[in-house]
């Protein structure tokens, strides 16, 4: 769930974020949506379809007005602030939060099962939903600027299905590579690894995506069913072969049983005897002076996995990495504990 919640969000935070062309993605996902209005105005995803402010006319009513006739069709955002860029940017967040009140009150889509949450989507990913979305109105109070935001609701979905049927179209090209009997084993694991991949990184965001859509009831001609299993389909072909863990030196021989472990743990089939699928371990250790304060002892290990099938030539896109750190009295202790701790490194 915490890596789902990592993977829909900024329509509050990251898209929230469309305020933060010049911040990071990873730190715009992560601030308040105040500091967004504070931030530079908003580019590439708002267009100026009207440049012209208007001095009598109260862009609030205008926005509840143009709320009320057009529910059905647009996305409204109000905004205001001292500057045109500060009240556009206030604007741009309003319009946002009219998506995830929605998204919010409706809790779990009916089609897909999951829960819909404002997540850690990329900033590329937002802006590529919110392209479209202009200015309707700007108006000015004295010192006061007032300006009305809108997107088209299909433009919106149309934003996300572009974004979502290259992976989609992907998802189904893997899957059927990996239903193929007369794929060879080495391109079969290949394409098993990358699917793997595509399902737990772009897989994981385009079903998040693609709830986002089902929850303003569209988006219903997108076939998600290829990936909803690709995952599972990937895990089903490495529970075939079976693979001999190899030790390379002797860092490696000494971490073999935990490496070994975590490799069954992930769902690949491990051979008690060595065959013709081979998962080479190779391991590196690193010793760090004494620590100053206390005299501790501080020791990292890094391994690597690299799998060959068959004709001895490494699987394309297949490898594993693990890490260590162990901290101790002695060298020993540290280094005890640093081969015990060894954890997958992304």
């Amino acid at each position: 769930m915490r890596r789902r919640r990592r993977h829909i969000a900024t329509l509050i935070g990251a898209v929230g974020g469309v305020a933060l062309a010049a911040a990071s993605a990873s730190c715009s996902a992560r601030q308040e949506l105040s500091a967004a209005l504070k931030s530079e105005p908003v580019r590439g995803s708002v267009q100026e379809q009207d440049p012209s402010h208007d001095h009598a006319a109260n862009c609030l009513e205008a926005s509840e007005k143009l709320r009320l006739q057009n529910e059905a069709s647009i996305f409204v955002g109000f905004g205001e602030s001292f500057t045109s860029d500060d009240a556009t940017n206030a604007a741009a967040a309003d319009l946002v939060r009219q998506i995830q009140t929605k998204i919010s009150s409706s809790g779990t889509t009916q089609e897909s099962n999951r829960s819909v949450e404002i997540s850690n989507l990329t900033q590329s990913t937002v802006d590529a939903m919110l392209t479209g979305m202009g200015v309707a109105k700007r108006c000015r109070d004295g010192a006061r600027w007032q300006v009305v935001t809108k997107l088209e609701k299909a433009v919106f979905f149309r934003n996300i299905q572009l974004r979502v049927q290259p992976v989609l179209r992907e998802a189904s090209s893997l899957r059927q590579t990996l239903r193929t009997v007369s794929t060879s084993r080495q391109d079969l694991l290949s394409t098993a690894a990358r699917a793997r991949y595509l399902s737990r990184a772009e897989g994981a965001a385009a079903k998040d995506l693609i709830a986002v859509c089902r929850t303003f009831n569209s988006c219903a001609m997108l076939n998600d069913s290829d990936l909803a299993d690709l995952d599972a389909t990937a895990g089903e072909v490495f529970a075939r072969f079976a693979f001999s863990l190899q030790p390379k030196d002797q860092e490696a021989a000494a971490v073999s049983t935990v490496v070994a472990r975590l490799l069954s743990e992930e769902g690949f089939a491990m051979a008690t005897a060595q065959n013709n699928n081979e998962a080479g371990l190779s391991c590196q250790r690193k010793d760090f002076p004494p620590m100053v304060q206390t005299g501790y002892m501080v020791t990292e290990i890094l391994c690597n996995v690299t799998f060959t099938a068959g004709s001895g030539d490494p699987v394309i896109g297949l490898t594993r990495a693990y890490l260590g750190n162990g901290l101790g009295e002695t060298r020993e202790e540290a280094l005890s504990e640093a081969r015990r701790k060894l954890a997958r490194k992304e």
